[in-house]
């Protein structure tokens, strides 16, 4: 991701205002446990099983833990330290805070002045770009070992335990990619004017003192780069591409995201149209960036590809809750295809799980609408969702070739989340309703697709292509 990229996230999460934003707002004690109760009575009663990864006593024992915090009164972002970490330890990507953004910083706040690429093993932090000139004293390719007398696998646990996923790889990359890693450790480390940093570049430690940037700057900085932009400076990626190259007679699929159903089944037509018109003997699928979506896309493309009748799922479990239900009145209301999903629930016991074994199979395209050749798949530990259950298939009706890192997203996992927002602090909360077991699976598996072939997922590509 670049500065380019970055810089653009960053103003879409924060927003430009932000000079009247404060966090000096204090929510006394009661409220934080009236919010606290209806976070914790929301897992609860509408989570499948929220009990699958920690235990139970385990549960309870961080919600005694977090109130005994509370003490008179708490800012937000005091409170969101204590209770992010608590919805993270369900190892559950859709069952999520929604990062606060702006509300959890000033304008002033101090904030490191450095992208950075962070990674679940050594080198844990490293410079990839300088923000600007002003902000130069640490060498792009510097691999940072502490700031503020934190090392950085300190940095990296901390950023895990705050951010909601499956693995420990995909929680990483989300926190620090996403959030930008300044921002996101800003939000559990207070910095000053200046802060010591430790680095190694070219074999050699130092030991300097640097100059922060606050939040306000960041934002100028943001401007500057692309004042014609109006601010948005998030470079548009298609949601989908095709790329030929006829020479090596390979095309490349590129899917950033399963969405838009009439859109991608277009694309996909014409796409599959053009590779076997153009005689091209490989074809590589690429979901490295792909965060999922809508599950039926995934299986229009298996249509292509697949050679047998196929499913995406062996069953699936749901858990019936009032919140559910109100999500779905609500959304009914205002937009009427999730109206049958609320006729279906609502006479349904609050509590009650249903579960459905999947025993239709669908059937592909006929064989002259097929690709023929070799076909591999690219996956990384951001493949998550319904880019996951898609690779699951993949790998269990033995398509091709699975070449990269291990998926983020697990085969057995939740989703079908709901959205609510927590009465006091405000903060949008997301649960999972249902239980996935994608194609081949049982109880055990929590874990991700994993590759054939195991590479780190930007040589993926050019491992193929050698």
């Amino acid at each position: 991701m670049n500065l380019k990229t970055i810089l653009g996230s960053l103003s879409i999460i924060l927003t430009i205002n932000l000079n009247a934003q404060t966090t000096s707002k204090y929510i006394t004690k009661d409220k934080l446990n009236q919010d606290f109760d209806f976070l914790v009575k929301s897992i609860k009663e509408t989570h499948p099983n929220p009990y699958s990864v920690i235990s139970k006593s385990d549960f309870d024992y961080q919600v005694s833990s977090i109130k005994t915090n509370f003490k008179d009164s708490l800012n937000l972002k005091s409170y969101y330290q204590l209770i992010a970490p608590f919805v993270a330890s369900l190892h559950d990507g859709h069952t999520s805070l929604t990062f606060p953004g702006r509300k959890l910083l000033n304008s002033d706040d101090h904030l490191f002045p450095y992208i950075i690429k962070a990674s679940i093993e050594k080198p844990y932090l490293k410079v990839t770009e300088n923000i600007s000139n002003e902000y130069m004293q640490i060498p792009v390719d510097a691999e940072i070992l502490k700031i503020d007398n934190l090392t950085s696998e300190e940095i990296i646990q901390k950023i895990i335990k705050n951010t909601s996923g499956e693995s420990d790889i995909y929680r990483l990359k989300m926190g620090a990619d996403f959030n930008m890693f300044a921002f996101l450790f800003g939000s559990f480390h207070e910095l000053k004017e200046n802060t010591n940093v430790e680095y190694n570049y070219k074999n050699k430690n130092h030991n300097i003192t640097i100059p922060t940037v606050t939040l306000n700057e960041l934002m100028e900085i943001a401007k500057k780069r692309n004042p014609s932009s109006n601010n948005k400076l998030i470079e548009e990626i298609p949601s989908f591409s095709l790329d030929i190259d006829n020479h090596n007679k390979t095309a490349i699929i590129d899917i950033h995201s399963f969405d838009d159903k009439k859109k991608f089944e277009d694309f996909l037509k014409e796409s599959f149209e053009h590779i076997n018109s153009k005689k091209i003997k490989k074809l590589i699928i690429d979901i490295r960036e792909n965060g999922g979506g809508n599950s039926v896309l995934a299986e229009e493309l298996m249509k292509y590809i697949s050679k047998e009748p196929f499913r995406l799922f062996d069953k699936t479990l749901i858990k019936y809750s009032q919140l559910q239900k109100d999500f779905y009145d609500d959304y009914c209301k205002n937009d009427s295809q999730y109206c049958e999903t609320y006729n279906y629930i609502k006479s349904k016991k609050n509590g009650e799980i249903d579960i459905f074994s999947i025993k239709d199979l669908i059937l592909p395209y006929p064989k002259e609408k097929q690709f023929k050749g070799k076909i591999y798949l690219l996956t990384s530990s951001r493949t998550f969702s319904s880019a996951m259950n898609f690779a699951q298939a993949f790998k269990h009706y033995k398509i091709g070739k699975i070449i990269g890192e291990e998926t983020g997203g697990w085969i057995v996992s939740y989703g079908d989340k709901i959205i609510t927002k927590l009465p006091e602090s405000n903060i949008p909360l997301s649960i999972s309703t249902k239980q996935f077991y994608t194609v081949g699976t049982n109880d055990k598996d929590f874990h991700g697709v994993k590759p054939d072939v195991k590479i780190k997922a930007e040589n993926a590509l050019k491992y193929i292509q050698k």
